[in-house]
């Protein structure tokens, strides 16, 4: 059976939203709320809202909102009853015991976890084995020694199409474990094989010691060169960086994130243990947030060609909002800090580290890149993306030693630059304006709930609904007098009328229906929707006359729409009539 809804009351009305919330975003007091960074999307501006007094958050930007629970299962990547277990933890609460479902998806993890771990073993045995040879012996001419492939776990996947499966049906595992797991995948006949044949295998820890996932470098022959385990219950390729595990140890104050598994342990036995790298995939915004939990600078180590230029400029626009300083390492001779530290030894590559360029030189050295400025008609054109660029950067003591940096590479003077960044900034700001006035001028479309499925039929009803619902939800008195005089059948919006009913019935028990608490029977959806009503809601003067006017407009529409359906109805028994005549 599920965790009791009390218990649940009780654990929201205990946690303090706005101590947790603190702990993975900096927030800070705006009036009776907080505001921060939304750790959900990438922003530059402040649009995330957190209220003590409501104990709920929501981000003005993407639309997320939820309570502390919800918060936790995002930002930690937990199931539901994890982030209890974590919450209850906190704050000296004891989980009931007795929830069947939850426990047997906890068992479900911690099975895969448990067969993540036995298929490292047999892989780093296999790589130590005879028939591994091959795969050891790249591993070494790669430059890398047998402690840190020892400490690493690397392993190898034996070219056979069910040695794994077979090896960990001894154990126990079952098929539908391994292909949970992303160890076996079904072919076209519906049978089981291997996942990863003939690689080189990277088991991916996460932050607590847990295998959860791996990746497979191919030695030779066809196929992707790298192969990178899919989502699983226990792993999110999104969330997860590789050597987090080594890296949060970390002494260094900064995290280097590399581009690959090699870059990484190369960085690693060269001393440099606060390197990390994503997986499989270029840098994703959780990947951000989850560096910033560990340290207050970020270094981009990418590959110097194109792809790495790109690559670099899409991390800096991920990190710096997840409140990271942000540095870019350029790496003079090499492709990678592999090659480099190879070529030119662990010291050589420190004094790299000890000058990196800034987030913003880079970019310019970027944009200067693709302009030859010997010819005057590329020089425009590279001031004026210089100046577009630099329009952006918030603090004016780095804008204007960027426009002197710009300047004195293009021979113009700082007051002509001066004056170009403050055009394009103009021209931003006029765009912005324009835009907000044109979402100003489409009230029907702003009234209607921004989540995917949910829309408003009669718009001037659903509002009120909204605002009825945002009055009685904080006032157990004020819900009283609503459930006697509406019915929720009244209501023209059906999830509305939802949220309404459950809320009653919380009332009979004479439970003040936080919005907090509420959130807990709710649809994702629909707990985005209230939260966002509760962060714009306008004090009231009179909330009894107010709830009066609401009630009384939606039985309106009510009655309006029932009487245009019999309308209809009479009118369709008419012409049935009139066809058999």
């Amino acid at each position: 059976m599920p965790l009791p809804q009390s218990f649940l009351d009780e654990l929201i009305y205990r946690c303090d939203i706005v101590e947790v919330i603190s702990k993975y975003v900096s927030l800070k007091k705006s009036g009776s709320r907080y505001v921060g960074l939304c750790p959900f999307h990438s922003e530059k501006t402040p649009s995330f809202s957190v209220s003590p007094d409501k104990q709920l958050y929501h981000c003005f930007g993407c639309g997320e909102g939820g309570n502390v629970i919800t918060f936790i299962m995002k930002e930690e990547n937990l199931p539901f009853i994890d982030a209890v277990r974590l919450l209850a933890d906190m704050y000296g609460m004891a989980v009931p015991e007795d929830s069947g479902d939850t426990d047997a998806e906890r068992q479900r993890r911690e099975r895969i976890f448990e067969l993540n771990k036995q298929a490292a073993r047999y892989f780093h045995s296999r790589l130590l084995s005879k028939e591994g040879e091959r795969a050891l012996r790249y591993l070494l001419n790669r430059g890398l020694t047998k402690k840190t492939i020892t400490s690493f776990g690397l392993g190898y996947a034996m070219p056979e199409w069910d040695g794994l499966i077979r090896a960990m049906k001894e154990k126990g595992f079952s098929d539908n474990e391994l292909e949970s797991a992303w160890l076996a995948r079904r072919g076209r006949s519906g049978g089981l094989y291997d996942a990863f044949r003939d690689r080189v295998m990277f088991p991916i820890i996460d932050i607590r010691g847990n295998v959860i996932a791996f990746g497979g470098r191919i030695i030779e022959g066809d196929g992707p060169k790298y192969l990178n385990s899919g989502d699983t219950p226990v792993f999110s390729k999104s969330r997860n960086l590789f050597a987090l595990n080594f890296a949060k140890k970390s002494k260094a104050g900064r995290l280097i994130l590399a581009e690959g598994y090699m870059d990484v342990i190369a960085l690693h036995q060269a001393g440099f243990d606060c390197a990390v790298a994503s997986l499989g995939t270029a840098l994703t915004s959780e990947q951000a947030r989850l560096m910033s939990h560990y340290a207050a600078q970020a270094v981009i180590c990418y590959d110097s060609d194109g792809a790495g230029q790109k690559a670099a400029q899409k991390a800096i626009d991920l990190l710096k909002p997840a409140g990271l300083e942000v540095k870019v390492l350029h790496i003079p001779g090499a492709k990678d800090p592999d090659e480099y530290i190879k070529k030119n030894g662990a010291e050589a590559f420190a004094l790299l580290l000890d000058r990196p360029q800034s987030d913003s030189e880079y970019m310019l050295a970027v944009i200067k890149s693709k302009y030859d400025l010997s010819a005057d008609s590329q020089k425009v054109l590279y001031l004026k993306e210089a100046a577009d660029y630099i329009s952006t950067i918030g603090s004016p003591v780095e804008r204007e030693i960027l426009i002197g940096s710009v300047s004195q590479q293009a021979e113009i003077s700082s007051q002509v630059m001066t004056a170009e960044v403050k055009r394009a900034f103009t021209i931003k700001a006029r765009r912005q304006k324009k835009k907000e006035e044109s979402e100003a001028l489409q009230p029907l479309r702003n009234v209607q709930p921004k989540e995917n499925g949910l829309r408003y039929k009669n718009p001037r009803s659903a509002l009120c609904e909204e605002k009825l619902l945002i009055l009685v939800l904080q006032d157990w008195e004020l819900m009283q007098k609503a459930v006697s005089a509406i019915d929720c059948e009244e209501f023209s919006s059906p999830f509305l009328a939802e949220i309404f009913k459950k809320a009653c019935l919380m009332s009979k028990n004479e439970w003040n229906a936080m919005p907090a608490a509420l959130l807990s029977q709710l649809t994702d959806a629909e707990s985005r929707h209230l939260t966002r009503l509760f962060s714009q809601e306008i004090p009231s003067k009179d909330p009894e006359k107010e709830i009066e006017d609401y009630i009384r407009i939606i039985k309106e529409e009510y009655a309006k729409n029932n009487s245009e359906g019999d309308q209809r109805l009479m009118d369709a028994l008419s012409r049935r009539r009139e066809r058999k005549g």
